[in-house]
């Protein structure tokens, strides 16, 4: 998934888990909205530059593996949480979460149970993609705007962004109403 669909998949989680766990907030927006951003693009802005500089193996290992990120992730939530910051943990959890999730869908969909291995690196060995030796800025405009999946993520930051638009409007009027 490339950043646009991760940061649109991550905003599109954080709004449903905020209404359906009744979070403080409906939508993010401020230090929540900055964190969400962050996370959905973190296992990334670890791995891929890790990776071009050739420190680490691909450009889904260290930061995508689940045996990394779990432990790190839950005491990274415990600390913020302890320290006040409860709701900023959930919201970078669920981000990096997403960014998972991301990653790996079209893969369990196809079945493709080998290209899974980054999960569970170091233990599984990484495989070697074809654009680790690109910059992944290349990569991204290398991508071609037409593919299906690019243009399902198009799609869900579309909508992404419809919902923060009205997110916007609405905290505009509340605050006008008072």
């Amino acid at each position: 998934m490339y950043p646009l669909g991760h940061l649109a998949l991550g905003y599109l989680a954080v709004v449903a888990l905020a209404r359906v766990r009744d979070w403080e907030f409906r939508y993010p927006h401020g230090l929540t909205l900055a964190l969400l951003a962050v996370g959905t693009q973190l296992p990334d802005l670890i791995d891929k530059p890790l990776a071009y500089a050739g420190v680490l193996p691909n450009g889904r290992s260290l930061a995508h593996s689940l045996l990394i990120l779990t432990p790190v992730v839950f005491l990274g939530g415990r600390y913020l949480t302890h320290k006040g910051y409860g709701t900023e943990a959930r919201v970078l959890a669920v981000a990096i979460g997403s960014h998972i999730v991301g990653d790996s869908y079209l893969l369990v969909f196809r079945q493709e149970w080998r290209e899974l291995g980054f999960l569970l690196w170091p233990v599984v060995p990484g495989l070697q993609y074809p654009g680790d030796n690109v910059a992944p800025w290349v990569r991204i405009l290398n991508a071609g705007f037409d593919s299906p999946q690019l243009q399902f993520q198009y799609l869900l930051f579309a909508g992404a962004v419809a919902i923060w638009l009205v997110s916007v409007y609405r905290r505009r009027q509340r605050r006008a109403a008072t």
